[in-house]
């Protein structure tokens, strides 16, 4: 018999566990190990009070992992990672133990759950779908080599200079944005690991023109913004450049992307980059 209760007594070493097993036939391997688990989790905001496990004989064979925080002005649950161990694959476990997530989340106060999923795996967008999440975005992804960005030279007419900046606001570059960042790719999710991100401002004659985040262990560039009167200029394509410098990581990636965003689009088209399949985002209002 399968039971559900949340993980806030579980060890992270039993979900990291779980969390090889689930996803060990998954379109894309996930190999983690248990330093790198915890510090997702952390990053992405999880909380175990409020994450869920199920059950059976006491072994955990399926977990939901929730992220809490505020999201578009209402208390939200964002799913850090979701999967069932293969031998109870196809048994309608994960079903249950969202039902049984969901309604633990509501009497907590949360107002809306939030998840982002890779098109081509049907079967749990269909779930979501289920589940009565609708999908609100479309995310393109890009993972590539530094070496990739060697291959572009930019032209200009600016001289333009790189600052990493140690005391970087993310309040004051909020101007920037054109579009809003996912939840792995907020303040809130850059702040909480803020020592292991590099901020590098981009300037023309002292002029603050753009900046952009790299989180140097991974190459995982959370954001990049040029301001909108110095765009087509070639900036973006030198502040990647610059970007690259400072990780320790020979893969960069770039998540989460809103698809059909055009500044984005032709900045990736320039640099000769492929997107991934792409990524649905989705949300339920409780």
């Amino acid at each position: 018999m399968v039971t559900f209760t949340n993980l806030v007594n579980v060890p992270i070493s039993k979900v990291h566990t779980c969390f090889l097993d689930a996803f060990s036939n998954y379109e894309v391997p996930f190999n983690i190990t248990l330093a790198e688990l915890k510090y997702m989790l952390e990053r992405r905001g999880c909380n175990f009070q409020l994450s869920y496990g199920a059950f059976n004989e006491g072994l955990l064979v399926g977990f939901v992992l929730n992220g809490i925080g505020s999201w578009n002005g209402l208390h939200t649950a964002y799913d850090t990672g979701t999967g069932v161990i293969p031998k109870f694959q196809g048994k309608g476990i994960a079903k249950k133990l969202f039902a049984y997530a969901f309604e633990d989340l509501q009497s907590n106060g949360i107002e809306q759950y939030l998840l982002e999923v890779i098109k081509t795996n049907t079967k749990a967008v269909r779930l979501y779908k289920e589940l009565g999440l609708n999908i609100s975005r479309e995310f393109d992804y890009y993972v590539f080599s530094k070496s990739k960005l060697n291959n572009f030279t930019s032209k200009n007419e600016f001289d333009i200079t790189f600052e990493e900046i140690s005391n970087f606001s993310m309040d004051s570059s909020e101007s920037f944005y054109t579009i809003q960042p996912s939840w792995q790719n907020n303040k809130e999710s850059i702040e909480r690991k803020r020592e292991n991100f590099t901020f590098v401002k981009a300037l023309i004659n002292k002029t603050f023109v753009g900046f952009g985040i790299i989180e140097k262990h991974t190459g995982d560039i959370p954001q990049i913004a040029i301001h909108k009167e110095y765009r087509k200029q070639g900036v973006g394509e030198k502040l990647m450049r610059a970007l690259a410098g400072f990780s320790t990581s020979e893969q960069l990636k770039v998540i989460n992307i809103e698809k059909g965003y055009a500044p984005f689009e032709k900045l990736f088209n320039k640099l000769q980059l492929e997107p991934g399949k792409g990524q649905y985002e989705m949300i339920l209002k409780f």
